[in-house]
């Protein structure tokens, strides 16, 4: 369990966030305390070669610019010696091909002095860090007098037989483009690399309190920055399907916030909407299925109690054997078109691909008129056509609607003073031009409430659901179906006791 806790930790946004921040920290830390160490290290460096060659500044340049450095006697010799030489430093002399003349160092100190210890009955030599004259190469002496110049920056870190560091400075002994000898000066470097170690302790001693502060306002500062994303968080894990109506707040004070907080609302919108659609397509499939049920037992019923009254003996008397037959005969037809209406409107559900082609809408009502002369009856069929009118559509679909509006409207016209006007028209909306067909009638119209629901399955106004109007109010909804896979839109214009049009518009060139 400890295990996946600290997993989840090191996933965890915050943690990673800091973990980056005391990475970034701690480069920075380190590439100061680097930097500051090559810094004071090479000014340190500096400085005491800047002591070491002042020092010469004190030699009596009389004796340091004879001809030749074997011309400088004992005398001179131990008087440069005496005035360049401290208890802190060691000083020889080397001549041009690199061999060491004379020396001086502390370790001298008793035996000039003749100071022994009382108690031990040594010298005093033993209590004193004795600093050797670090000895180099002939040729790295012979390379150093070779070079130009008088030699005033020349300083070198060396390791004397004592495994300790000293710097050394040197100064050339007569001509300086020829010169014959050094004078060299050298000192330990004990008191700079004590230093540098003390700044290299507070240095990461700060450090790591710098640290520890970052980590402690790190957290603090990453908490409150997170803490808007953590408030999303736990808004939308509480959002169930009865609650997505809510929405998060999209003004946190952090852009990036803001754009997360408005995605999630984009989202959560698109889940109501197609939950929503969903609820209604399935509110939709529900009364379908009962609707269906129902229009399917009416016929089925009636075919069935006529067969009962048939094998009950009814058979037998012609009149009420030809009753049934005629009733069943009809009953089935109603339930054949029932089915065959079912199966049109699942075939469009599935969005199949219509061929469509140009065609004369004239020609075609023209070429259905007798069809529908005997559709209306007894009721006046009017054409008013006007010439060449052509759509982009499927001729036996836009038959088929031409055929449902007109049974609609016979349906809902008096049988003897019903008159059904069926035109056509070319009108130009947006740019582009459309082919417009209309069917008109003087029946009883729909009623306001309900021309929003006409094109539902199964539906019938209240006024309607007699069988003296018959159908199942599937005719409107395959229409709407076939309009809409042709590219096309239906739209209805009605007034109780005055009649209805339906207004069709299809796409021209």
């Amino acid at each position: 369990m400890k295990k996946v806790r600290f997993n989840i930790k090191i996933k965890s946004l915050k943690w990673q966030l800091l973990f980056r921040f005391l990475m970034i920290l701690i480069v920075l830390l380190g590439t100061m305390g680097i930097f500051q160490y090559i810094s004071m290290k090479d000014y340190l460096y500096k400085t005491k070669a800047q002591v070491l060659h002042e020092r010469f500044h004190s030699l009596d340049f009389s004796c340091v610019s004879k001809e030749n450095i074997k011309d400088i006697t004992e005398s001179d010799s131990q008087e440069i010696l005496k005035n360049l030489w401290d208890k802190s430093m060691s000083v020889a002399l080397i001549d041009k091909n690199g061999d060491l003349l004379s020396e001086r160092s502390n370790a001298d100190i008793p035996t000039e002095n003749n100071d022994w210890d009382s108690d031990t009955k040594e010298p005093t030599e033993l209590k004193i860090n004795a600093i050797p004259v670090p000895v180099l190469s002939k040729e790295h002496y012979i390379s150093i007098c070779n070079k130009e110049g008088n030699l005033d920056s020349t300083y070198e870190i060396v390791k004397d037989e004592n495994n300790n560091y000293q710097m050394i400075a040197w100064l050339k002994v007569g001509d300086l483009n020829s010169p014959w000898g050094l004078i060299q000066l050298s000192t330990p470097i004990d008191d700079i690399t004590n230093i540098l170690d003390r700044q290299e302790y507070v240095h990461i001693s700060l450090s790591i309190i710098i640290l520890i502060m970052g980590t402690i306002l790190g957290i603090t500062i990453f908490n409150r920055a997170l803490k808007p994303l953590y408030n999303i968080t736990d808004i939308v894990e509480g959002i169930g399907i009865t609650e997505l109506d809510k929405r998060l707040i999209e003004e946190s004070g952090q852009l990036e916030i803001n754009r997360l907080a408005k995605s999630f609302n984009i989202m959560l919108t698109r889940i109501q909407e197609s939950f929503e659609k969903e609820q209604n397509i399935k509110e939709k499939m529900r009364r379908f299925v009962s609707d269906a049920s129902h229009e399917l037992r009416t016929p089925l019923t009636s075919i069935h109690g006529f067969v009962e009254v048939l094998l009950r003996g009814a058979a037998k008397n012609k009149e009420q054997l030809d009753l049934a037959l005629n009733s069943i005969l009809m009953e089935s037809e109603r339930l054949t078109k029932l089915v065959n209406d079912l199966l049109i409107l699942t075939r469009l559900d599935q969005k199949p691909i219509v061929e469509i082609k140009y065609e004369n809408i004239n020609e075609l009502i023209q070429e259905i008129e007798p069809q529908l002369q005997i559709l209306c009856s007894n009721r006046t069929l009017q054409l008013e056509l006007k010439d060449n009118i052509k759509a982009i559509i499927n001729r036996d679909q836009i038959k088929q609607v031409i055929f449902n509006l007109t049974q609609n409207a016979v349906l809902h016209t008096d049988k003897d003073n019903g008159v059904i006007t069926i035109s056509t028209d070319v009108k130009r909306l947006n740019n582009k031009e459309f082919a417009v067909l209309k069917i008109k009638d003087n029946g009883t119209g729909i009623p306001e409430k309900d021309i929003a629901k006409i094109y539902d399955r199964f539906f019938r106004s209240e006024s309607h659901r007699s069988r003296v109007h018959g159908g199942y109010g599937l005719g409107l909804s395959i229409v709407k179906s076939i309009i809409d896979s042709n590219g096309g839109e239906i739209q209805v214009e009605s007034e109780v006791n005055v009649g209805t049009i339906f207004t069709i518009y299809m796409r021209g060139k």
